[in-house]
C-alpha cells in the first residue's frame, strides 16, 4: 500500500512538473532556451534594412517628399467601389488586423508630434479651403537608450508578445491576463450577453468602474466605459472587436468541453488547456486559411530551427503588414 500511494505520489508531482514546463508565459519569455528574450515583450524591432532618419540616428526623414494627405487622396479618388477579386469580405483585412494586434505594439512617443499638413480645400479635412488645418500623429516610442549615435540609431520596442500566441485574448503581462479570468472553471470574464467584459467591478455595464482595470486605448479613465480585453487596441472597431469575443467564447466554450472530460482538473489546468487550443485555433486559422486566401501560401514545415528569431521587424511593422490588414 505504502509502495502504491509512493508511485502514485510520483505519478502526480512528475504531471504538476510537466504541466508547469509546459505552460507558455504571457510575456514571451523563455520560449527559447538560448535567447529567452527572443520575441518577448519589450524587445527591439529588428532591423533589416537600414534606418533612413534625416541626421541618420532619429530626425524624421521626408521634409522633400510628397505632402502624405496628397498621396492619400489620389490612391484613393475612385467613383465607385473595386471589389476584390478573390470575392474576399471585410473579414479578412478585419482578421489581419486582430493578427496584428496578436503580434506587435508600438506605443506612441505623446511628446513628439508629427504635423502633417492638409491640402487647401480637401474634402473631408478642410471643406472650407482655409489651408491651414493639421493632422496630429504621434512619432513611436523609442525604446530608452536607442538614438545616440549612427551605431545606435532610434529603434522602438515591442510592448507584446511577437508570437502567435493569442496574446490578444489573454494579454502580454501577468496583470492583463490575471484581470480576465473568472477563476472558476478556467473561463474568462464576459458580460451581458456572453460580451467581453467591461472595465468595471464586475465586469459588467451597470456596476462601477475598476480603477484597477487593464487600460484601454482612447480610454478616459473617469468615464469610458469600454470593453477589456487582451490588446489594448479591441474596441477601435466593432469587427475587430467581433473576433476578439469569438475567441474569448472559444476558450469559455473549450472549458466546458475540458471539464466535462476531465472531472477532476482544477482551474489552472482548465484555463490553460483552453488557452493552448485557442492559440492554435488562431494559428491554424492564420496558416491554412487567411494566408491561403490571400495567395499566399507557405513552404512545407521541415522541423523547428533555433537559428530564426522570431522578433518583428520596424519594415514589416510600420509597411509590410499594411497589405491584409489596413
Amino acid at each position: 500500500m505504502r509502495t502504491y500511494l509512493l508511485a502514485f505520489g510520483v505519478l502526480i508531482l512528475s504531471y504538476t512538473f510537466s504541466f508547469a514546463q509546459e505552460v507558455r508565459s504571457f510575456d514571451g519569455y523563455n520560449n527559447h532556451i538560448n535567447n529567452p528574450e527572443w520575441g518577448a515583450t519589450g524587445t527591439l524591432l529588428e532591423r533589416f534594412v537600414l534606418p533612413a532618419y534625416a541626421d541618420g540616428i532619429s530626425m524624421p526623414a521626408g521634409a522633400d517628399r510628397m505632402n502624405p494627405r496628397a498621396i492619400s487622396n489620389r490612391l484613393f479618388s475612385q467613383e465607385s467601389s473595386i471589389l476584390d477579386t478573390r470575392n474576399l469580405s471585410d473579414f479578412i483585412w478585419v482578421f489581419g488586423q486582430f493578427i496584428d494586434h496578436d503580434i506587435i505594439l508600438v506605443e506612441e512617443s505623446h511628446t513628439e508630434p508629427i504635423m502633417i499638413s492638409v491640402p487647401e480645400g480637401d474634402p473631408m479635412f478642410d471643406p472650407a479651403g482655409s489651408g491651414n488645418v493639421l493632422i496630429p500623429m504621434m512619432r513611436s516610442l523609442p525604446a530608452p537608450g536607442t538614438g545616440t549615435d549612427v551605431n545606435n540609431p532610434r529603434t522602438p520596442a515591442n510592448a507584446i508578445t511577437a508570437y502567435i500566441d493569442g496574446s490578444a485574448v489573454y494579454g502580454s503581462d501577468d496583470v492583463r491576463a490575471s484581470w480576465l479570468r473568472t477563476y472558476q472553471d478556467g473561463k474568462l470574464k464576459m458580460s451581458e450577453d456572453n460580451q467581453l467584459p467591461y472595465n468595471t467591478l464586475t465586469g459588467t455595464f451597470n456596476s462601477r468602474l475598476d480603477a484597477n482595470a487593464p487600460g484601454m486605448a482612447n480610454a478616459n479613465p473617469f468615464n469610458d466605459k469600454l470593453y477589456v480585453a487582451g490588446d489594448v487596441r479591441a474596441n477601435e472597431n466593432l469587427l475587430l472587436t467581433a473576433y476578439h469575443t469569438l475567441f474569448v467564447r472559444e476558450h469559455n466554450r473549450m472549458c466546458d468541453e475540458i471539464n466535462n472530460e476531465n472531472p477532476g482538473w482544477d482551474d489552472e489546468q482548465i484555463y490553460q488547456h483552453a488557452r493552448r487550443h485557442v492559440a492554435g485555433f488562431i494559428q491554424n486559422i492564420v496558416y491554412r486559411e487567411w494566408l491561403p486566401a490571400m495567395g499566399i501560401y507557405l513552404e512545407d514545415y521541415t522541423g523547428y530551427n533555433p537559428n530564426i528569431n522570431p522578433g518583428i521587424s520596424d519594415v514589416f511593422s510600420a509597411a509590410a503588414y499594411r497589405m491584409g490588414h489596413t
